[in-house]
């Protein structure tokens, strides 16, 4: 058979969903191969209308005032009317950032309907080499996925918009990502730390997080609202933190605040503490009330269980500084504060904790994703275990 005409179309059902698929060809491309554009719909008659009404468009030269407009112009169009209030505000500074730094920077300039998924190729291998904003080397994996993530929903707007017949990201090969070995505290570490915790109010940031698994941004961002002491329980709901800000002269600045959102929706969850910890946390508002009418009218009452000297918000990295040099004093090489984190999920299910329960504490939607990143088993756990199975079977 020969190829079909261009503007011909058909219609058929699709037997998995039940629904109605029209599809059109539109082109052929260097190789020779149909380029097609589908339509589907619940009905025969709905899908039909999709495709003659595309039809007509392209027959009265609907999108040929698209064809001229560049990557640089379509990434704008989409930032404004598809990101901005419309996702996190930490995920919309990350993707103006990709899209400021990087995409227009070297993209910018190619017209939408003749980007070529070699351009973005060339582009991602470039940034392994010389995607440094100061020039001074190549971006990590990490990065370009994450500049990767907003480039190829932009392009799969214009697809859906009709500007473009197919997406040319697909089939790019983006730069391997190692897994990052994850950071654990040994029993006697731990145990380490925390004689260190109860001498700052600070403190009580790292001990907290050893025995609940809560992020730095979920902890400084708790207020006093969020802790029930009589059900021993703290509702985490919301996150610390600094977010990008971009100023007219394109200068990277950071705003630090309070977000009334968490990292995903099973991150809002409800943890239950233990009463010795919830004992600790009675006597850091002790404290903090004392020190509280200390200042006066120039406390900045934000109701914050950790907080500065004047009420205000912590600053991640002033905290990170104590935080380290807390590690120094409890004779602890550098650890990051996320590895708090593994160490509670690690010595949860070192006790043989349900997987579940453990994912509901951390705040995970998927069991697996616990099981796979945080079920880190210590050496003495190891050698324990291969000592019970000699005790047990070994009979010569």
């Amino acid at each position: 058979m020969g190829k079909r005409a261009n503007g011909e179309g058909c219609i058929r059902k699709k037997k998995k969903s039940g629904y109605w698929e029209a599809i059109i060809t539109v082109g052929y491309d260097n190789n020779g191969r149909q380029l097609s554009k589908y339509f589907t719909a619940k009905t025969q008659k709905a899908a039909a209308e999709k495709m003659n009404r595309y039809i007509a468009d392209m027959q009265k030269g609907f999108c040929l005032r698209f064809t001229r407009i560049s990557i640089g112009e379509w990434l704008d169009y989409w930032y404004n009317n598809h990101v901005v209030d419309k996702v996190k505000i930490k995920t919309q500074c990350d993707y103006e950032s990709s899209i400021r730094c990087h995409l227009k920077p070297r993209l910018g300039g190619i017209k939408l309907t003749e980007l070529r998924g070699m351009h973005i190729q060339q582009f991602y291998n470039d940034l392994t080499k010389n995607g440094r904003v100061d020039k001074t080397g190549g971006l990590s994996a990490k990065t370009i996925r994450n500049i990767h993530v907003a480039f190829r929903r932009a392009l799969e707007q214009a697809v859906n918009d009709d500007l473009l017949m197919k997406n040319p990201i697909r089939g790019v090969s983006l730069p391997r990502q190692d897994k990052p070995v994850k950071e654990i505290l040994t029993p006697e570490q731990q145990k380490s730390l925390e004689k260190q915790c109860l001498d700052h109010p600070w403190g009580m940031v790292i001990l907290l997080t050893l025995f609940t698994g809560m992020r730095l941004g979920e902890v400084t961002g708790l207020t006093w609202a969020d802790i029930n002491f009589n059900e021993g329980i703290i509702s985490v709901n919301k996150q610390a933190g600094r977010v990008q800000t971009f100023c007219e002269d394109g200068k990277k600045k950071t705003d630090l605040c309070l977000r009334y959102q968490t990292k995903t929706a099973s991150s809002n969850r409800n943890i239950p503490i233990a009463p010795v910890i919830m004992e600790h946390l009675a006597k850091h508002k002790t404290a903090q009330d004392t020190h509280r009418k200390k200042f006066k009218a120039v406390y900045i009452d934000l109701n914050l269980v950790f907080c500065r000297e004047d009420g205000n918000l912590l600053d991640p990295k002033t905290f990170r500084t104590f935080y380290l040099n807390t590690l120094t004093k409890a004779g602890i090489g550098h650890r990051t504060f996320h590895a708090l984190r593994h160490t509670f999920a690690t010595r949860a299910l070192e006790l043989n904790l349900n997987p579940k329960t453990v994912a509901d504490i951390l705040g995970h939607a998927n069991v697996q994703t616990t099981l796979n990143t945080y079920s880190h088993v210590s050496p003495e756990i190891k050698k324990e275990v291969m000592q019970q199975i000699v005790d047990k079977f070994y009979d010569i």
